[in-house]
């Protein structure tokens, strides 16, 4: 889930959230589920690529390849163990249709979950031939929620100026106190009373942001460590990212897992070549 904290991040970016009712179809043995969303989610928490098989009722290749194809034994035993199978009804979900540029059925995709890539194959398929497509299109998944890599520690200097506990917990904007402080990945971190402060310590991850506080899209699209600001600090799967513009941030809410695989990638490279600061 992503969540802008109230009267922090004054991000202007509409957020267009696909509500499909969260039912599951049926193809021989095997449940499909039919939330996209809630099977994206399972996917990243699975690590395994999404197979959407976008249909309508009134397709008759799309019913033939389901009472034949899908409920072939072989076939079940692949998409259960390699892949999270998701049945897209392209009446009832045409925004997600168009998303993926399905204009005839059925349509098979296999879909990355973190970076929504698809590889897709247009027609019915038999047995063999969409055996063949699996195997074709295996992949390993790299999770937006797996644990960032870590970026150099701090060497004595302050965070930022303001409560991480007072953002979190409040959503306020608080300077915190010069004599109530801990440190934390060799930071110095402040804040605005020692209540506060004894939340920081009893859970540090909880306020802790990623990327010790560098800006995502910043890193990302120039490959340089840039401190983000409290104001704008944005959650993302229970995970705190600080930008350090509005524009950022905005871009962020809009594609968080792009940016993120694109972080891990950059950070992937460090060790060989070095994070610009």
């Amino acid at each position: 889930m992503l969540q802008m904290l109230p009267r922090i991040a004054k991000v202007t970016a509409t957020m267009a959230i696909v509500c499909a009712l969260g039912s599951v179809a049926q193809a021989g043995s095997l449940k499909w589920e039919t939330n996209y969303e809630k099977a994206r989610k399972q996917a990243q928490t699975e690590g395994k690529p999404m197979l959407a098989m976008f249909t309508a009722s009134w397709c008759g290749p799309c019913q033939r390849m389901k009472s034949s194809t899908l409920s072939d034994s072989r076939v079940e035993r692949q998409l259960d163990e390699n892949f999270i199978p998701v049945m897209i009804d392209t009446d009832a979900n045409p925004r997600l249709t168009r998303k993926f540029g399905v204009t005839a059925m059925p349509t098979i995709a296999v879909i990355d979950p973190v970076t929504e890539d698809a590889e897709k194959s247009r027609g019915y398929q038999g047995t063999s031939e969409f055996l063949s497509f699996m195997d074709r299109n295996k992949m390993d998944i790299q999770l937006a929620s797996a644990s960032m890599p870590a970026v150099e520690q701090g060497n004595g200097e302050t965070l930022t100026n303001y409560c991480l506990v007072s953002a979190v917990e409040e959503g306020k904007l608080v300077v915190g106190e010069k004599d109530i402080t801990a440190t934390h990945e060799g930071f110095v971190v402040r804040f605005a009373s020692e209540e506060n402060k004894e939340q920081f310590e009893a859970n540090p991850e909880k306020y802790w942001p990623q990327i010790s506080g560098n800006c995502p899209v910043h890193l990302a699209e120039t490959g340089k460590l840039v401190r983000g600001e409290v104001r704008w600090v944005i959650k993302y799967e229970n995970k705190l990212y600080m930008c350090n513009s509005e524009s950022h941030a905005d871009q962020f809410v809009k594609s968080p897992a792009k940016f993120i695989d694109a972080v891990r990638t950059r950070l992937g490279s460090a060790s060989s070549e070095g994070v610009r600061r």
